[in-house]
């Protein structure tokens, strides 16, 4: 039952969503993008964040890019581990919603210079409210049932040798619990930096994203209980136990040990309750170059350096003692390279596409091992991620009557995960996504933008085993998820 308190923790503090893009970063970051899925060659305002060396090409003077999505996930989980109460397959599922995803894009274009700045959610967003538990959680307080049956059927021989009537002690048949866990998750990115158009083909970028990363942890686990032939169900374990005690006629070794074992089972399945934030900042800086060849062709690069950040805990209540006030902890953005191509076939119609490559590999996300000494270290992801993560995308956009656009895209996404890191706390999915919109020109100075992206991830078989008394139980886990995005925007030149 240890388990139990180390499953609680890492479910609670296993709530940083990535809606689109990385392991742990959102490039999800405007309604254009929404109705698109390619913006790494683009030129309009939300360039700020996707290629701003391309600022280069916009009018003199201000622009303002305002957005905001609105995204829902699902996270689906099945295991036919037989001990569980809905065996032989038992089902959870968690909720993760983020109302408020808002973009904010600023530029001053004057010649040959331009500056800008943004605002993003860069990592998270949302919260993840884990209603009907996981597997992971519950399996160690699913084995209680077995571990009591096996235990007390020494005691059942027993009595019935001596007496020849079988008390049936260890005709355990439930368990039951409650389990409250809701987190928050928040990287909040400022961006700012300047783009110099070095002539009329080649600009330059160079900026840098401050980054607030704020995690949130509320949790409990109460109620923990058995059902047994006798006392009254449902009832804590421990109070089963002493209860057997408490009938002779048991010799006094055996009542210590009933007891002992009680009082263990107490100190194991008592309740527990976590209040914690995290909270830490870092910086990486930017850089990118635009190519614009022709009016047909325009091609992006950019690369964004890897973002440290350590945070630091907060607690106020951590009754497994996982969260020391004032502890640290590393949660790091991976650096990511990007590159992206525009064309223009003809006046209205316009094809991209590009990829991001993220350097997942030497950044450091939270996992721990063993430092040679009984204790642990943080490491970073070489043994959990065999491949740095990418995603590649295309769209095609048309431009009807001057004024009114559509645009469809395809996004594919590999996140070089090993089976390391996956688990039922922590997942992550190879994904496809659509995405389609339209946006509408008014006069020179407006541009609305409306999308909607729908994220498919393939379903994640984990074979693995619990060791249950010494015996090795196998089991499988399947995790899935599916993820919408509903965005609307407006673009505005002065």
């Amino acid at each position: 039952m240890k388990r139990v308190n180390l499953i609680i923790i890492a479910l609670m503090t296993s709530i940083i969503t990535v809606y689109a893009g990385g392991l742990v970063t959102n490039t999800n970051q405007s309604a254009a993008w929404a109705r698109t899925l390619t913006r790494h060659a683009s030129y309009g305002v939300d360039a700020v964040y996707y290629n701003p060396a391309g600022l280069s090409l916009l009018k003199n003077g201000f622009h303002l890019s305002l957005s905001n999505q609105t995204i829902t996930q699902t996270r689906r989980i099945t295991s036919d581990f037989g001990y569980l109460n809905g065996a032989p397959e038992s089902a959870y599922e968690a909720e993760l919603m983020a109302p408020v995803f808002p973009s904010i894009y600023a530029v001053y274009k004057m010649d040959k210079w331009t500056f800008s700045a943004g605002f993003n959610v860069i990592g998270g967003g949302g919260s993840a409210n884990f209603e009907s538990g996981l597997p992971s959680f519950e399996i160690p307080v699913a084995t209680l049932v077995p571990l009591l049956q096996s235990s007390l059927l020494e005691l059942d021989k027993g009595v019935e040798d001596q007496t020849g009537w079988n008390p049936g002690y260890s005709n355990v048949t439930a368990y039951d619990m409650d389990a409250a866990f809701n987190g928050s998750s928040t990287y909040m990115g400022f961006q700012a930096g300047a783009t110099y158009a070095v002539n009329e083909m080649i600009s330059i970028y160079l900026g840098g994203r401050y980054v607030t990363a704020t995690n949130t942890y509320e949790g409990s686990l109460t109620g923990v209980s058995i059902d047994a032939p006798y006392g009254d169900n449902p009832q804590p374990p421990g109070d089963y136990i002493r209860l057997i005690a408490t009938n002779p006629p048991f010799p006094d070794d055996v009542v210590a040990t009933l007891q002992a074992t009680a009082a263990g089972l107490d100190a194991m399945t008592s309740d527990k309750a976590l209040s914690a934030v995290q909270t830490g900042s870092g910086f990486a800086p930017i850089v990118g170059v635009n190519l614009h060849l022709t009016d047909m062709i325009n091609v992006a690069v950019k690369y964004e350096h890897q973002t440290k950040l350590e945070l630091t805990n907060k607690t106020e209540v951590d009754d497994v003692n996982m969260f020391p006030d004032g502890g640290k902890v590393r949660a790091d953005l991976p650096g990511m390279f990007s590159a992206g191509v525009q064309l223009k076939p003809l006046p209205n119609l316009t094809a991209s596409a590009g990829m991001n490559y993220f350097l997942d590999k030497p950044a450091y996300y939270g996992n721990t091992g063993d430092d040679g000494n009984g204790g642990e270290v943080q490491i970073n992801n070489e043994s959990t991620i065999d491949q740095n993560g990418y995603t590649a995308s295309a769209s095609l956009e048309y431009k009807f009557l001057g004024m009114l656009g559509v645009s469809a895209g395809f996004l594919t996404a590999n996140n070089g995960v090993n089976n390391h890191y996956q688990s039922d706390l922590n997942y992550a999915l190879k994904s496809n996504t659509v995405g389609g919109g339209v946006f509408v020109d008014i006069g020179e100075l407006l541009t609305i933008n409306a999308g909607v992206t729908y994220v498919m991830y393939q379903d994640y078989k984990n074979t693995q085993s619990y060791d249950l008394m010494g015996t090795a139980v196998p089991y499988t886990d399947t995790y899935g998820k599916n993820t919408m995005i509903f965005a609307v925007g407006v673009d505005i030149s002065l």
